[in-house]
């Protein structure tokens, strides 16, 4: 792709995207169907799939959105950081589905799910669209992903490298 910074090579195409989105809905609307359910999108990386996703749903969904970054560098140590926290009233006795873009080394998803299993919800069940691979051993929460990806840094859907390229609507990696 020549005309962005970055030399980016097409891993998923939108298509694949929109097929496996609208397979889980199916499912979703299958499992969930008469009940009340509260969705939880993960920003900014899961926008685009939560959008996406919801159009598609035909139960009664409650909606919120959280902010939780992971930080890794050689100025700090790791940590995850909440920018926008989980409301309780929405997850105390609910069925509640997280979305996010991508498990990575599982850190944020484990404060995730930490989190909301201490509001006592009646289920939670995390999606992601994208699993890469090889990365997180240690992870113990279960979790389902739309498409496993190898270990290389990838932008698109939502996914960004420096707040760029996350507008794109396919899914690429970056190459050398």
């Amino acid at each position: 792709m020549k005309k962005f910074k970055h030399n980016l090579e097409l891993l998923i195409t939108k298509k694949e995207i929109h097929e496996k989105i609208k397979k889980l809905a199916s499912s979703l609307n299958a499992q969930y169907k008469g009940k009340e359910v509260t969705i939880i999108g993960v920003m900014n990386g899961g926008l685009f799939m939560l959008a996406d996703l919801l159009k598609k749903l035909k139960f009664k969904v409650n909606i919120d959105t959280i902010s939780i970054a992971n930080y890794t560098n050689i100025h700090f140590s790791k940590g995850v950081v909440w920018q926008k926290k989980i409301h309780k009233p929405i997850i105390t006795g609910n069925d509640v589905i997280v979305i996010e873009d991508i498990i990575d080394t599982g850190y944020t998803l484990t404060e995730i799910y930490e989190e909301l299993a201490f509001w006592n919800p009646k289920s939670i069940r995390m999606i992601t669209l994208l699993d890469k691979e090889g990365t997180h051993p240690n992870f113990k929460y279960p979790y389902e992903s739309l498409f496993k990806v190898p270990n290389k840094f990838i932008v698109g859907y939502g996914l960004d490298m420096n707040d760029m390229y996350r507008q794109l609507d396919q899914i690429y990696t970056v190459e050398q």
